[in-house]
């Protein structure tokens, strides 16, 4: 069937403010363009059958078409407004009801009439929000004359109020799955590792950086005891004896270890080692917080853990309706004298009270016994007062069900004045235990959610798909002074004063981690500088969107964590150390040069048993010369201040200056380096600092290698890149120094006692230079097997070969 064209003639149209509310009203339920449902195509079924119309629909009603949430014998899924009879419907509280189309002179030249579908009967009951708005219809259609009975009327009438309370479950459901995303988004987001425990110690959820963190997947820690599964014996023994001192009471070596400080209302952080799952440990930063819930009671607990070497179970159960009406249909004749019965009740009386039909035919005792107690009262004075004022009658109340124990359910009817003074009912009754459950469960999530957010030692900020600020948790609100205000995704950076690292340099609106994570990015480990209160705060931001069920986006969440004191040590220990440097240098190179001088007998023949002593002397005080200037070039990195003279220079010249430069430094160890295999390849480079990579990559080689021995320096070629490789068949690098061979003062061997000297700053400004000239460096070893140190640089081509 084909669309029709809309008539020149003007439909029906209410107040324009009362039709802006409507529609306002309409799009809040989400429901409008959604996809077929099998528990809205039960009522048109329903409607159908009971109506004994081939058509049936569930319309909504927008500003320009209604459109069809269900349907039944009709294949459009949409007509316009301006020749619908539900647009009718809607200007009403009660059935619209056409018994023949051609005689209605509002319809008879309408297109549905005169054309397919053939319209001749049409009955629809007005979808009324709980606010009053009516968004659409429930409707009958026929393709002949006739007319709806009284008991069809008002059954139309029951199921078109059923469908809006599905419509509410509806909503109900999309608000559950939102706070079940944002629960999950903001654990995934968080740069600590987080677990919930069950009060026990029970592990009951990990975040994706716990798994990364401690190598374990979500199923190997889920269900085991905390403390077995991540603390070693040894170490808990330990902390219980401290504990027990302190709290003079005796505290078990187990989950108590960590809880027990909370009950003395201490909330610490504390150091720990926990177990890796390939055996080794990792060293956190311990926070553990009590999670209550609304009663105050103890649902379990909140363990943080951030890193100190370098950080959606949620568904909705949505109960399907059967294929009939689910609850209890039926007529209530009430009179004052109290001889009140029910001249109809359907078989689902069973279903809500545990009684038969034939139990109700004389009196309304029955259904009261049944009722809940502490419920009885207020269900009887509200029967009696919608009896005198006649308004439609809703009440919820608990009833003693014989076999399902105590249940809620919801009534509701519309009461008429009989010509004996007495009020007859019509109405309906369902069981809505399922939803208080669901609407507990929501209030329990949300509370959990709210005071999971709250004990987050991080500030979690997150807004809508429109970029709307939707939520400051505590943290957030403490460093802004303020709950999130109303202010537009562009204007982020100027109102919360956000700038980059440097603390200098504003931050730009599409820079910002939030509107990143908007645009679908996830932002990991971001660093930037707000100002608090008037104070800079460093932080690590990491931000990532925020999905529907259905892939929609919901907004984005982003969780920011303080470095502030981090930065401050960093600080001081960088101005301690160029200080110190600047100061030593002067007085040492007086010193290193009188020193030379004496062992050089320029100031006459040193005695014997002087020149060994001077001659450490001399060896120290190079040592320390060459501390310095490596710690100047690293402040000079730092700061920034170190200049780089890039040019295009063959890579192979360099390669054998740096050979001849070493030579004899390796000679002293009794070791022979050699160049390997080298292309003649072009890189973009500063020469005196390649050289010096190379000069510590070279003497660290030689150093570390046994007499006799060959260090191998190679390059070769590969994507665009060349790698510089030096090999040596020294002991290697043990596993557990792996991870810090590139930081600075780093020693395999940090004793005093150790075989080889060295200022442990070397590969670390290595590691600048080479990235500075835009490059990347690395090793690979085997303990026992040697060591190869590389660098690649960008390649831009061959060298061509001199003449």
């Amino acid at each position: 069937m084909e669309l029709p064209q809309a008539s020149p003639a003007s439909p029906p149209s209410m107040a324009p403010l009362r039709e802006l509310s409507r529609l306002a009203a309409l799009l809040r339920y989400e429901i409008l363009d959604t996809p077929e449902e099998a528990v809205f195509d039960d009522f048109t079924e329903l409607a159908a059958h009971i109506c004994d119309t081939p058509i049936a629909l569930i319309s909504l009603v927008d500003d320009r078409r209604q459109w069809f949430k269900s349907r039944v014998g009709l294949e459009v899924s949409e007509t316009p407004r301006e020749i619908s009879f539900c647009t009718h419907t809607i200007l009403g509280e009660e059935i619209f009801e056409v018994p023949d189309a051609l005689q209605d002179p509002r319809f008879r030249h309408n297109p549905l009439v005169v054309g397919d579908p053939h319209i001749r009967f049409y009955a629809g009951t007005p979808l009324t929000s709980p606010d009053g708005h009516n968004l659409g219809t429930l409707c009958v259609i026929d393709r002949k004359p006739r007319q709806l009975s009284a008991e069809q009327r008002d059954t139309l009438d029951r199921l078109g109020r059923q469908v809006i309370r599905l419509f509410e479950q509806h909503l109900l459901a999309h608000r559950y799955a939102e706070q079940a995303a944002l629960q999950q988004a903001m654990l995934n987001s968080a740069s600590s590792a987080v677990l919930v425990t069950r009060p026990d110690g029970i592990i009951t959820s990990v975040n994706p950086t716990a798994e990364r963190m401690l190598g374990y997947s979500e199923q190997d820690l889920i269900g085991h005891p905390l403390t077995s599964a991540l603390f070693r014996p040894e170490t808990l023994h330990r902390r219980a004896a401290l504990l027990s001192s302190e709290l003079q009471r005796p505290i078990e070596p187990n989950f108590a270890v960590l809880t027990a400080p909370l009950h003395r209302g201490r909330r610490e952080m504390s150091e720990w080692r926990l177990r890796h799952q390939n055996g080794s440990d990792v060293p956190v930063l311990l926070g553990v917080t009590a999670i209550h819930d609304e009663q105050e009671l103890l649902r379990g607990y909140l363990i943080n853990a951030y890193d100190l070497a370098y950080q959606e179970q949620l568904q909705l159960r949505l109960q399907q309706i059967a294929a009939q009406v689910p609850g209890m249909l039926f007529q209530f004749h009430w009179r004052g004298n109290g001889s009140s019965c029910f001249p109809y009740v359907s078989e689902g009386v069973e279903q809500i009270y545990g009684l038969s039909p034939g139990q109700l035919a004389g009196s309304f005792a029955p259904i009261v016994g049944r009722v809940h107690a502490l419920d009885r009262s207020a269900l009887l004075y509200s029967i009696r007062k919608a009896a005198a004022e006649l308004t439609p009658w809703h009440s919820e109340h608990r009833v003693d069900h014989p076999r399902k124990g105590l249940i809620w359910v919801e009534a509701r009817a519309t009461p008429l004045r009989q010509f004996d003074g007495s009020v007859l009912w019509h109405g309906f009754v369902t069981d809505i235990t399922a939803r208080k459950a669901e609407q507990l469960e929501l209030d329990k999530q949300q509370e959990m959610n709210r005071r999971l957010l709250e004990a987050l030692s991080e500030a979690v900020i997150a807004c809508d798909a429109e970029g709307n600020l939707t939520l400051f948790n505590e943290k957030a609100k403490q460093w802004h002074g303020a709950d999130a205000a109303p202010v537009s995704p562009p204007d982020w950076a100027s109102h919360y004063q956000l700038y980059h690292a440097d603390g200098i340099t504003p931050l730009q609106p599409e820079e910002i981690p939030l509107r990143r994570a908007l645009r679908g990015e996830h932002v990991i480990d971001h660093e930037m500088v707000l100002l608090s209160q008037g104070e800079p705060r460093h932080v690590l931001c990491n931000a990532d969107p925020l999905y529907t069920s259905d892939g929609q986006l919901l907004g984005a969440v982003a969780v920011l964590h303080d470095i502030t004191e981090r930065k401050r040590i960093e600080r001081l220990q960088r101005e301690f150390i160029s200080t110190v440097s600047h100061e030593l240098r002067t007085p040492l190179t007086s010193i290193t040069g009188a020193l030379a001088l004496v062992c050089s007998n320029v100031m006459g023949e040193v005695p014997a048993p002087m020149r060994e002593l001077l001659e450490i002397a001399q060896q120290n005080s190079q040592r320390l010369s060459a501390l310095i200037d490596d710690l100047l070039d690293m402040d000079k990195l730092h700061a920034g201040k170190m200049r780089f003279d890039l040019l295009r220079q063959p890579l192979q010249p360099q390669l054998e200056l740096a050979l001849r430069s070493n030579r004899s430094y390796a000679e002293q160890h009794g070791v022979v380096l050699q160049l390997g295999a080298c292309p003649a390849a072009t890189v973009n480079i500063d020469a005196m600092r390649l050289q010096q990579v190379l000069s510590n990559l070279l003497s660290n080689a030689a150093k570390f290698s046994p007499a006799g021995e060959r260090v191998d320096l190679s390059a070769t070629l590969s994507d665009g890149w060349v790698r510089v490789s030096v090999r040596d068949r020294g002991p290697g690098i043990s596993a557990d120094f792996c991870e810090r061979v590139f930081q600075k003062f780093a020693q395999a061997d940090s004793s005093d006692s150790r075989q080889q000297g060295g200022t442990g700053l070397g590969l670390a400004i290595s590691k600048e230079l080479i990235e500075r000239m835009g490059g990347r460096i690395g090793f690979d070893s085997e303990p026992g097997q040697g060591a190869c140190f590389w660098f690649e640089l960008p390649c831009d081509g061959l060298a061509k070969e001199s003449p």
